[in-house]
């Protein structure tokens, strides 16, 4: 290794050490940064650095894209589009054995093609599902488990706000990057759905009969995909915009919102509660514009270091299988979950692991949709696990109860990361179809 390797090296370390002491994501990448770009290059280095860093970011229009996909769920939310969906997807599914649970999978799946984060439908969900799936008499850790499990589609079904800041992070095409993200979504819909089948055969005492259950009729059936119609527009104004080159994926964002604040006049949605919907957008985006600052910051660091190219030499004479190396990220993103947030997660480990495993053959969209859905899986997982306290606070129940639930889904998500990596032409396939290149 070169000194500049080594010191890159250290302050990543450095770096983590500070963010499990309890430091600011954001101040301990700035720090570490400061020192290294001092230790490399000087003091003229760091001031440069520091300096067109804030700069070149705070002009760079792409980043808009935050704030309107933010104002987007934020919007769905009040509007009643997640009541809408969940009662659609009920009436079609309420009479099949264990069709709560189908309910909440395909309700959190449309919800996601809004709301972008997975703590969105997390909250949600654990609202308007929960009270139901208890009084049918759902066993209480599957009913628990399968609302913090399926809220993780919204970090892979457009518009994904994690895989959006990955995408700001590596300049990779951002409507591309959904459309990947579309088909992982829907690989992961169906292998939920298929958990759901065959943990109601084995374990039949968990979810209650359908005897009891309303009948629906076929035409009330079809009334009820009205329901739907605004995710679908919305829907498809973000992905035809990003895809079919109608427009960028920021004014894909833009047009959204409008359509949005539309739906939400004629819904009658009070004209403060949309103004709220905008704070909230506005603090949630500078909340994270800060760690999407130091992020940039620290990754010019690394960069500089050859740190990533040093480590894909040192392990490439190792002689590791791809998926070896892959399996050690996995563990590291697991590790990371129990303490950080998405964003953060994606901040600091983008610019070690992604040049690592393109290099070793990993196909880059594939990758980033794998390792996004990794970090949203990750907050499954103990002491903080966001997704988890989500629901623990919207119920108020215990965090462990949630934890319990969520164990089999934890198992099934990470299997699901292993078949991106190991099969990617299934990733790969509704892309191509749809004319989108690799």
């Amino acid at each position: 290794m070169t000194p500049d390797m080594v010191t890159g090296l250290l302050v990543f370390a450095g770096m983590i050490i500070m963010v499990l002491l309890g430091v600011p994501i954001f101040l301990s990448m700035l720090a570490g940064s400061f020192v290294g770009f001092i230790a490399i290059g000087g003091i003229k280095m760091m001031i440069v650095q520091f300096t067109t860093a804030p700069f070149s970011l705070g002009a760079n229009y792409t980043y808009a894209v935050l704030p309107l996909f933010m104002l987007v769920g934020s919007l769905a939310s009040v509007t009643g589009i997640a009541q809408g969906a969940f009662d659609a997807m009920h009436k079609w599914l309420g009479r099949i054995r264990g069709g709560m649970l189908y309910t909440v999978v395909g309700a959190n799946a449309l919800f996601g093609a809004c709301s972008g984060i997975s703590v969105a439908g997390n909250v949600v969900f654990s609202r308007l599902a929960v009270p139901e799936l208890e009084r049918q008499g759902y066993d209480r850790s599957l009913s628990y488990g399968t609302v913090t499990g399926a809220g993780v589609l919204s970090s892979l079904i457009p518009p994904s706000i994690p895989i959006i800041i990955w995408c700001l992070v590596t300049n990779m095409s951002i409507g591309n990057t959904l459309m990947y993200g579309l088909s992982a979504g829907l690989m992961m819909v169906v292998l939920l759905c298929l958990f759901i089948f065959f943990y109601t055969l084995v374990r039949p005492g968990k979810v209650p009969g359908t005897k009891n259950m309303p009948k629906v009729s076929f035409m009330d059936k079809v009334k009820s995909l009205r329901y739907v119609i605004p995710i679908l527009l919305v829907f498809a104004l973000i992905i035809g915009g990003a895809v079919w080159g109608w427009f960028p994926a920021t004014v894909g964002g833009a047009v959204a919102v409008f359509a949005l604040l539309i739906y939400a006049i004629i819904k009658r949605v009070p004209a403060k509660q949309i103004g709220h919907c905008i704070w909230d957008a506005a603090v949630m985006n500078a909340g994270m514009f800060p760690i999407i600052m130091a992020g940039t910051i620290f990754s010019r660091f690394i960069s500089l270091t050859g740190l990533a190219d040093g480590m894909a030499d040192l392990i490439a004479g190792l002689d590791l299988h791809p998926m070896l190396v892959f399996t050690l990220v996995i563990i590291f993103y697991i590790i990371c979950g129990c303490v950080m947030d998405i964003p953060s997660i994606i901040i600091i480990t983008v610019p070690v692991f992604f040049p690592l495993l393109t290099g070793m053959g990993f196909n880059p969209y594939v990758l980033c949709v794998a390792l996004v859905f990794m970090c949203d899986v990750a907050g499954m997982t103990p002491p903080i696990g966001m997704n988890v306290f989500a629901v623990a606070n919207a119920l108020r129940v215990p965090p462990m109860d949630i934890f319990r639930g969520c164990v089999p889904f934890f198992i099934l998500d990470v299997i699901c990361v292993y078949i991106m990596a190991i099969f990617p032409q299934i990733v790969e396939f509704l892309p191509k179809l749809m004319g989108v290149g690799s």
